[in-house]
């Protein structure tokens, strides 16, 4: 079998493109070559990270595609809106009430207090970071 002839093989045979008889002389030369069953395998676990690649090309158009239609950002913005708006009511009444009721302890005034404040301040780093870091990433012009 000429090296020609035995790299096409090999490439069908990767692909799944080759017939059953060219399948099988294949490895009928392989069995006569064993240093070529591990030419073989490279080959294989090549195609295999290629098309882990082209999967993931793939999928990313999809998301790429899906972020850039109207509907699905309105419902998002939307659904965060709503989010945000019952988080704060809850919050935020829940705390007027605290304070309201006479009943409630002060460590627990105390501690309302301090998990609401962490939060905020918490919350009000990583909006800032994300801010700052905006203009100056320079990872933005990556292509997924």
């Amino acid at each position: 079998m000429t090296e020609e002839t035995l790299e096409a093989l090999m490439v069908k045979v990767v692909d799944g493109t080759a017939t059953p008889a060219e399948r099988e002389a294949l490895m009928a030369h392989l069995a006569d070559h064993p240093d070529l069953q591990k030419e073989l395998e490279m080959h294989q676990s090549l195609k295999a990270i290629t098309d882990g690649w082209v999967r993931r090309l793939e999928l990313d158009l999809l998301e790429d595609e899906h972020r850039t239609r109207t509907l699905p950002r309105l419902w998002t913005r939307l659904g965060l809106t709503l989010l945000l708006v019952g988080t704060a009511l809850l919050v935020g009444g829940g705390t007027v009430e605290l304070f309201l009721d006479p009943e409630v302890p002060l460590w627990a005034r105390l501690g309302t207090v301090g998990l609401e404040a962490g939060s905020l301040i918490l919350l009000a780093a990583v909006g800032l970071r994300r801010f700052q870091t905006a203009k100056h990433d320079r990872y933005t012009e990556v292509i997924r």
